[in-house]
C-alpha cells in the first residue's frame, strides 16, 4: 500500500544488465541464523545524489556468506536487495561502505479481535523501513511467523482481514516475538463516515462526452473520513441519473465493485480508522443532459467538463460558473442531500478525446481521460485558484 519513493524509483527501474567497472569493488556479507545464504539473488542499485538510478543496477549471488560489486561513477549511494527464501531484504548504503545482511531476528504472534478470539484467514502483508515489500504470509489459524529478518528494524505490517485493512508497526529486537494484535471488528455503520479530506472540494463531478459525442460520462467523486475507532468496511452511496448506466467503482484509485438499487450507486469501501478515502463511480449517460439529487449534504460541490466549454453548457440555478483557469462551475453555496443539479450540454463537441478507454468494450469501459494524472491536477489547481486567489 504504502512505498516511499526511493523504493518504488528503485525498484521500478531496474534492469539486470552488466556494469562496466570504473572503481574498486566493495564487499558485502550475509549472515543467516541457523542457516545460509549462498547462492541466493543480490540486486544492487546505484544512486546519484537525486536518488536516480546511475546506468544499470546488476545483479550477483552469495558465495560462502559473501558477495561482491563494482562501485560506480556518479553515485554516492546504493540501494541493495536481497532475496532468501521467500523474503526480500534491502540495505541503503553510502558508497564504499560494506553492506552486511544479518538475518536473526523473527516476528511472530497473533492475530485477536476485542474479545481475545482469534481472527482466521487473515493475510499478512510485510513491508521494509525503505518501503517495498518483504513478503507475505497467512495466518490462517489467527497466529503467523514471519522471518529470518534484520534486526533493528521497522517492518509494517498491512493486514487483511474482517473484510478491512489493518496496519501495525513493529521493530524487530523489541518484543516482536509472541507479540498479540487485536484488531476491533470493522464497522459498517454510515454514520461513521463524514465529507473531508478532499481539497479544496470534498464532492466532485468531472463530465466529458461519450465515444459517438451524443452524451456524457460522469466520474463522481466524493472524499470522505472514517471518524470510527476501527475501520469502516461497507457502502458509500451515490445519487445517480435514473438513465444512468452505471460503470464501476474506485476507491483511492484502484477498482472495486459496485452495485445499483434504484437511482442509488453503492461503491464496496474499506478505510481505516481516522482516514480518509477517495472514493469513485463512474456513470455513462445517452444523452448530453442529467438531473439527480446531491446526495450529500456539503458546503460547495465542483463540476468540471472535458472536451466542452461553457458557452455549451447550461446548469441549474444553484450551480454558478468559477473564476478558474478550465470550464468549471461551483455551487452558489452549501447543499443539500436532496438539492437538485442539473447539467445540460447544449451543443455536441465533434473533438471528442475523452474516450479512450480500459479493460475492453462493454460496462468495463471507462475513459482516461477524466482520470488521468494530468486532468485531475489542472483540476485541483484551477479549483485551488478559485477558492484561495
Amino acid at each position: 500500500m504504502r512505498k516511499t519513493v526511493l523504493g518504488f524509483v528503485v525498484l521500478v527501474s531496474l534492469l539486470t544488465v552488466p556494469m562496466t567497472a570504473t572503481a574498486a569493488s566493495v564487499s558485502g556479507t550475509v549472515t543467516v541464523a541457523d542457516g545460509s545464504a549462498d547462492g541466493e539473488t543480490v540486486t544492487i542499485a546505484p544512486l546519484d545524489p537525486s536518488n536516480e538510478l546511475v546506468g544499470n543496477a546488476t545483479e550477483t549471488t552469495v558465495e560462502d556468506g559473501s558477495f561482491t560489486y563494482e562501485s560506480v561513477e556518479g553515485a554516492i549511494t546504493y540501494f541493495i536487495e536481497l532475496e532468501h527464501e521467500g523474503t526480500t531484504h534491502y540495505a541503503l548504503v553510502d558508497d564504499g561502505e560494506q553492506p552486511a545482511f544479518v538475518l536473526n531476528d523473527t516476528i511472530s504472534g497473533e492475530l485477536v479481535d476485542e474479545n481475545g478470539t482469534p481472527i482466521s484467514n487473515a493475510t499478512i502483508t510485510v513491508t521494509s523501513q525503505h518501503g517495498p515489500e518483504v513478503t507475505q504470509v497467512n495466518a490462517t489459524d489467527g497466529s503467523f511467523t514471519i522471518g529470518p529478518v534484520q534486526p533493528d528494524r521497522m517492518y509494517t505490517l498491512e493486514i487483511e482481514a474482517n473484510g478491512a485493512d489493518y496496519e501495525r508497526v513493529v521493530s524487530t529486537g523489541n518484543d516482536t516475538t509472541d507479540t498479540t494484535f487485536e484488531l476491533p471488528t470493522p464497522t459498517t455503520d454510515r454514520d461513521a463516515l463524514t465529507l473531508g479530506g478532499g481539497q479544496p472540494v470534498n464532492h466532485l463531478l468531472r463530465v466529458g462526452p461519450t465515444q459517438n459525442g451524443t452524451g456524457l460520462f460522469v466520474v463522481e467523486t466524493v472524499s470522505v473520513e472514517n471518524g470510527a475507532d476501527r475501520p469502516f468496511a461497507g457502502n458509500v452511496s451515490f445519487a445517480v441519473p435514473s438513465d444512468a448506466e452505471v460503470v464501476t467503482g474506485m476507491v483511492d484509485n484502484e477498482r472495486t465493485a459496485v452495485s445499483r438499487t434504484n437511482d442509488t450507486a453503492t461503491v464496496e469501501t474499506t478505510i481505516g480508522p481516522q482516514e480518509n478515502a477517495t472514493v469513485d463511480v463512474f456513470y455513462r449517460l445517452e444523452d448530453r443532459a442529467f438531473e439527480k439529487p446531491v446526495g450529500y449534504d456539503v458546503e460547495q460541490l465542483a463540476i468540471q467538463f472535458a472536451e466542452y466549454d461553457l458557452t455549451q453548457v447550461e446548469v441549474s440555478d444553484n450551480l454558478v460558473e468559477a473564476d478558474a483557469p478550465m470550464p468549471m462551475v461551483t455551487s452558489t453555496g452549501p447543499l443539500e442531500a436532496d438539492d437538485q443539479i442539473s447539467v445540460s450540454i447544449t451543443e455536441s463537441n465533434q473533438s471528442v478525446a475523452s474516450d479512450q478507454t480500459d479493460g475492453g468494450s462493454g460496462t468495463g469501459e471507462f475513459p482516461l481521460g477524466l482520470v488521468s494524472l494530468g486532468f485531475v491536477a489542472v483540476i485541483a489547481i484551477g479549483l485551488a485558484a478559485y477558492r484561495y486567489l
